[in-house]
């Protein structure tokens, strides 16, 4: 094709051909090489196939590596035309996969082909840049990244009749992701393909189903479109809908004319069975702003109204005057913790990552627990930086001391760290726990030096009265067994407390506190009273004030559910 007058671009960018090469023998021994390089004007495709010769009842062998680049146009391409075409919508996918192609031996009506490939898909922009979120600022990778990754397993079977009145096909198509990584995509695919033919006289009828359903994780790639000249005819690829699931219908009788004319009407029909909503990034999808693009394309909502309606859908549910679904529970929790919607100037960045914070607060305290994935969420707001969404979301979990590290990360609100301890040790010292004779009477803990052993520091309770009192293990340990087992108190007082002491001794550095928790829970296992009385000793040789205040709410948060789990 000719350059444009004054173009800028490259002139190898209007380049379009095809470019096959085949080696029949390539090593001697009739191996099979096929290279193929087929470039349009916005895609291209890149195929190696090695075959190697096997006999004719085994399945036969084909190394395949292939890389392609296509507009994506089934979900974010553009209607155009009164939606009788569809446009670029910005996203590319750059694929590159290579495998192994197993071609089974075919029967009399049967064939089936299996294969096992890893793909690499990276969606690019126009100019060839890394993206991970369309011109809506919705992402178009499952991962969240610049790129997916996945190992598919696929087995398609096809069945064929034909004779000199009719015909009939059926294909079957099943693709499952195996989870090599964590980080890698899982998920289930399956399509089908039912087609029958009849001649009618001079006319000929042709009717097929097709349809397919795909479970786990799903990129917007991923979706099943339904528009296009393999699907509604008059409409443009993807110009109707995706989903997860799809159901289409084509109907069409053909009629001669003439003997170089022929005739045609075609019914087609389809649906994507309410799964359009499950796609990700799918709606709302804003259009292009020019006019002669879009067409008759309306320009609302754009994505600032998108986030309103999401704030306005959110203050609703936290006042619990409106309930939502958990496919748009979890839009509006990705808007909210999205980086991309937060203002560029530092400090309306700061009073907007502010609010938000609020507003995810707010709502994860109203909905159920069902309704949304705390892990999900956890990372979302551990990348938004939302300290006190991850702290509640780690007492939710009974995750107490990560759920303190958070509030402390919190540097901006430290009054949350403080809160956050007092009201859990407040659900401590009621009548339901160990700890139940500090409930009326205990103004506050602190520690001191022992009166009578003055190089040990230990746990006083100081009453509303002035009075200190001792507040060691042992006693803790006593009236807790005593309450609850008066049968086997003395016993287990006699065969555990008096005959274990363990001493350690630890810096003053937070971080060395945190380690002996993997140790401390190892222990619990096993020798739950071991470990707490590891705890014990180690905050005898803490100095400083902040870590025995620390290390104290570790003593009681972690052997609190460990005495729990010893007798239980």
């Amino acid at each position: 094709m000719l350059t444009p007058f004054r173009s800028t671009g490259s002139p190898l960018s209007l380049v379009i051909g095809s470019l096959y090469i085949k080696h029949p023998n390539l090593f001697g021994g009739s191996e099979k090489l096929d290279v193929s390089l087929d470039k349009g004007l916005y895609d291209s495709n890149v195929l190696i196939a090695y075959r190697r010769p096997r006999p004719e009842w085994l399945a036969q062998q084909s190394f395949v590596i292939q890389h392609s680049i296509a507009p994506e146009i089934g979900v974010h391409g553009v209607p155009m035309d009164n939606f009788s075409r569809s446009g670029s919508g910005g996203v590319n996918l750059s694929r590159l996969a290579d495998g192994l192609d197993l071609n089974e031996p075919a029967s009399t009506k049967w064939s089936s082909t299996t294969s096992i490939k890893f793909e690499h898909i990276r969606p690019l922009s126009d100019d060839g840049r890394s993206i991970s979120r369309d011109f809506d600022g919705f992402p178009v990778t499952c991962s969240g990244s610049s790129h997916d990754n996945m190992v598919v397993l696929r087995q398609e079977s096809r069945y064929a009749k034909a004779n000199d009145h009719s015909f009939c096909h059926l294909s079957l198509q099943i693709g499952q992701g195996i989870p090599v990584l964590s980080k890698w995509l899982i998920f289930n695919r399956f399509k089908f393909i039912a087609s029958k033919g009849l001649k009618l006289g001079p006319a000929f009828l042709l009717t097929s189903l097709t349809g397919g359903s795909i479970v786990g994780d799903m990129a917007p790639y991923q979706a099943f479109a339904i528009g296009g000249l393999g699907s509604l005819r008059g409409y443009g690829e993807g110009a109707v809908g995706s989903g997860r699931s799809c159901l289409v219908a084509n109907n069409e009788l053909t009629f001669p004319l003439h003997k170089m004319l022929e005739g045609a009407i075609f019914l087609d029909c389809g649906t994507d069975l309410g799964s359009g909503i499950y796609v990700p990034g799918t709606f709302p999808r804003q259009r292009s702003d020019s006019e002669d693009v879009s067409g008759l394309v309306e320009q609302w909502p754009s994505k600032k109204d998108i986030g309103h309606m999401f704030e306005f859908i959110a203050c609703y549910v936290a006042c619990e005057r409106a309930n939502v679904s958990k496919s748009v529970l979890s839009q509006i929790l990705e808007y909210l913790t999205s980086q991309n919607n937060f203002p560029t100037s530092v400090s309306s960045h700061h009073i907007t990552s502010t609010r938000r914070e609020k507003q995810v607060l707010a709502l994860l305290e109203v909905v159920p627990e069902i309704d949304w994935n705390a892990s999900y969420v956890l990372g979302l707001c551990e990348k938004a930086q939302f300290y006190q969404v991850s702290g509640f979301i780690h007492t939710i979990r009974h995750e107490y001391l990560a759920a303190l590290d958070r509030y402390m990360k919190d540097v901006d609100e430290p009054i949350h760290a403080f809160s956050f301890i007092n009201k859990t040790f407040s659900k401590l010292l009621s009548k339901n726990g160990p700890w139940w004779f500090l409930h009326r009477d205990c103004q506050r803990t602190e520690v001191s030096k022992h009166s009578s052993f003055q190089e040990s520091r230990c746990f006083y309770v100081v009453s509303t009265d002035g009075r200190e009192e001792d507040f060691s293990y042992r006693k803790c340990l006593d009236s807790f067994i005593k309450g609850k087992y008066p049968d086997v108190a003395e016993t287990f007082r006699r065969r555990t407390i008096l005959q274990r002491k363990l001493r350690m001794k630890i810096g003053r550095n937070w971080k060395i506190v945190k380690q002996l928790n993997s140790i401390v829970q190892r222990l619990a296992d096993q020798m739950p009273i071991c470990s707490y009385l590891i705890c014990i000793w180690i905050h005898r040789m803490v100095r400083s004030q902040c870590l025995r205040l620390l290390f104290t709410f570790y003593i009681i948060m972690e052997n609190h559910w460990i005495l729990c789990k010893f007798w239980r």
